[in-house]
């Protein structure tokens, strides 16, 4: 081989060289770069599933609200008809239940008075009920008097009755001491509970607290003392058929019948009769039923309240005696407070107007 072909033969090499270095700096680039950072993408917007789901959660929310309200109010909005809900069917709008028995002649003035009942409650939150019975002519009216209530301490009266019934039967001195204890207090109304542990109360007081005071302590030691089951034979005997201790539950027409067998003595001999109504005779609760009758009227009556409820019933003493009985469920307890009275004082001139 030439020079000339030794020289060109070098060349050759060293281009290759150079070329095998150039593809190696290459691949070490390669590995000293780093892996690229994947692109952050921002979330999509919303679907329509998700926002359909979200719709049916916020109309799901305010349903139950609705419901849960309504159902607290009695079914009865200011200025609305009742929602009447029978079980298993669809809910329909009904009306008051209403009835009229006695003299007929005296329809006319019965119906004034339901209407003005009705006008006066009609925009109102809740249900009220009315039952008035004259216990002279022997009259009765009422709207909603069938519909079941919440008693609250209207459950009282027929407890404080089997006290007098269990003296009757021999079976309970009333003048006998009852020493409290600290698991018979019970909150709310009445002063018995802020008596301490070893207080000395007869039972004939505890009749006469649960009458003045409403006292729920002095109810519970009385109930126990009764028991539940004898206190339901008593007032399945008097023929409260839509009443019960357990539940708490009675209706306008039951608390009126209550009343009305009082008066009659069909209940209690004369003195306990007499003496039981004494007790429910210028009570501390005079703002509702009593509140609506002139001052130099009696009126002995039972008063009772719960949240969302209010009650008053009992016997006005015009020369033209009735019972009458106001109950209020579901209610603004503001509104009641301030209705009762207004009630009250229009059953009495109507009945008064009656007379002449």
């Amino acid at each position: 081989m030439g020079l000339f072909g030794k020289k060109k033969k070098k060349k050759k090499e060293e281009e290759e060289g150079e070329e095998e270095d150039v593809q190696d700096e290459k691949q070490l680039k390669k590995k000293k770069r780093k892996p690229r950072k994947k692109k952050k993408v921002p979330p999509k917007p919303w679907g329509k599933k998700e926002r359909k789901t979200l719709a049916i959660f916020l109309l799901g929310t305010i349903l139950i609200s609705a419901f849960l309200s309504f159902r607290a109010r009695s079914w009865k909005l200011p200025g609305l008809p009742r929602l009447s809900i029978p079980k298993f069917k669809v809910p329909i709008l009904g009306e008051e239940k209403i009835v009229i028995e006695g003299d007929i002649s005296k329809k006319e003035i019965t119906e004034e008075i339901i209407e003005g009942f009705k006008s006066k409650t009609y925009g109102l939150t809740g249900v009220y009920g009315l039952y008035v019975f004259n216990l002279d002519s022997s009259i009765s009216y009422g709207v909603e008097q069938e519909t079941v209530f919440q008693a609250a301490s209207l459950i009282k009266l027929p407890v404080m009755v089997g006290m007098y019934l269990e003296e009757e039967l021999g079976k309970l001195n009333l003048d006998d001491t009852y020493i409290l204890r600290e698991e018979d207090k019970v909150g709310g109304s009445g002063s018995l509970s802020l008596k301490s542990e070893g207080y000395e109360v007869t039972y004939r007081e505890l009749i006469q607290l649960m009458g003045k005071q409403s006292d729920n302590t002095a109810y519970n030691i009385a109930l126990y003392t009764l028991g539940k089951d004898r206190t339901e034979q008593i007032i399945s005997s008097i023929g409260m058929e839509n009443t019960s201790v357990e539940e708490n539950k009675t209706t306008p027409e039951d608390i009126g019948l209550f009343f009305k067998k009082l008066w009659e003595g069909a209940i209690l001999k004369k003195d306990d009769q007499d003496e039981l109504l004494s007790f429910l005779t210028n009570t501390i609760y005079e703002d509702h039923l009593a509140a609506g009758i002139p001052s130099d009227i009696r009126v002995a009556h039972k008063y009772g309240r719960e949240v969302s409820v209010v009650n008053d019933a009992g016997i006005v003493y015009t020369d033209n005696p009735y019972v009458v009985v106001l109950m209020g469920q579901g209610v603004m307890v503001e509104e009641a407070d301030l209705v009762f009275p207004e009630l009250s004082r229009f059953i009495y001139e109507a009945e008064s107007a009656d007379d002449l």
